[in-house]
C-alpha cells in the first residue's frame, strides 16, 4: 500500500495522467465534432479507451525523456493491440491506428532523423487525425471531407504545443512564430470569429511561457494548453 501511495505521488505519474487525460479528452471531442451515425459499442468504446490511454501515455514518456524513453514505445505497441482490437475487420481503422504508433516506434531511433521539423510535421498530422478518424469511421463508415477540414486547425495546434520537443536547440525567434502563424491562417480559413483571438492570447502564453519554466513542467503544460486551445477551436 505504502508502494501505492508513493507512485501516485510521484510527480511524474501525476503529470502522465494530466496530460493522458487532456489528450484523450481533445481526440474524442474531435471525434464527435460531427455527432452523426451509429453508436459505439460498450466493448469498441472499452478498447479505444485502452488505446487512447497508452498512446498518450506513450507519447508522454517518449516526449519527456527526450526520445529516450524505454517504457514508452512499449506502451505505445501495447496501444496498437487495442487499436487492432477495436476494429479487427476494418482495415482501414487499423491502418489509422497502426501508423501514429508505428511513427512513435520509429521518432526513437534518431538514426532516422525524425526528431526534426519532418517529425513534428508527421507527428502533428497523426496526433489531430488518428483517434478522431477512428472514431468517425466506426460510427459512419465512411469519412467526409467537412470532418477531414474541421481537423486542420486541431493538426496545426500540435505544430505549436509539441515544437519545443522536436526542436529544442535554440534558433531565431522568428522562426518561433512560423506555427503559430500556420494555426492562426488555418483557423482564419475555416472559421473566423472572435475564438481566434483567445487562441492567439493562449498561444502567446504558451510562447512566452515555455523557455521560462521548469523542464519538468512544460509537457503538462503544454497539454493543458492545448487542450483549452482545442475547446475553442472545436466547440
Amino acid at each position: 500500500m505504502t508502494t501505492l501511495m508513493a507512485f501516485l505521488k510521484n510527480r511524474t505519474v501525476q503529470q502522465l495522467v494530466i496530460f493522458t487525460a487532456c489528450q484523450n479528452s481533445l481526440w474524442w471531442l474531435a471525434g464527435s465534432t460531427v455527432n452523426t451515425g451509429s453508436p459505439l459499442t460498450t466493448l469498441v468504446k472499452f478498447y479505444l479507451l485502452m488505446y487512447g490511454g497508452l498512446l498518450a501515455a506513450g507519447v508522454f514518456l517518449i516526449l519527456n525523456h527526450h526520445f529516450q524513453s524505454r517504457i514508452g514505445p512499449v506502451l505505445v505497441v501495447a496501444a496498437a493491440t487495442m487499436g487492432f482490437l477495436a476494429a479487427p475487420n476494418t482495415h482501414l481503422v487499423q491502418f489509422f491506428a497502426l501508423l501514429i504508433c508505428l511513427f512513435l516506434v520509429l521518432v526513437c531511433l534518431p538514426q532516422l532523423g525524425l526528431q526534426s521539423v519532418y517529425g513534428l510535421v508527421v507527428f502533428s498530422c497523426l496526433a489531430g487525425c488518428g483517434i478522431p478518424v477512428v472514431l468517425f469511421f466506426l460510427r459512419n463508415h465512411y469519412l467526409a471531407l467537412q470532418f477531414l477540414t474541421l481537423l486542420l486547425p486541431l493538426v496545426a495546434s500540435y505544430l505549436v504545443f509539441f515544437e519545443p520537443y522536436y526542436l529544442p536547440a535554440e534558433r531565431d525567434w522568428r522562426l518561433t512564430l512560423i506555427s503559430p502563424l500556420i494555426l492562426i491562417i488555418i483557423m482564419s480559413g475555416v472559421t473566423f470569429s472572435w475564438r481566434i483571438l483567445v487562441v492567439i492570447l493562449i498561444v502567446a502564453v504558451h510562447w512566452w511561457l515555455q523557455p521560462r519554466l521548469n523542464e519538468r513542467y512544460r509537457l503538462v503544460t503544454s497539454g493543458l494548453l492545448q487542450l483549452i486551445t482545442g475547446l475553442f477551436i472545436l466547440l
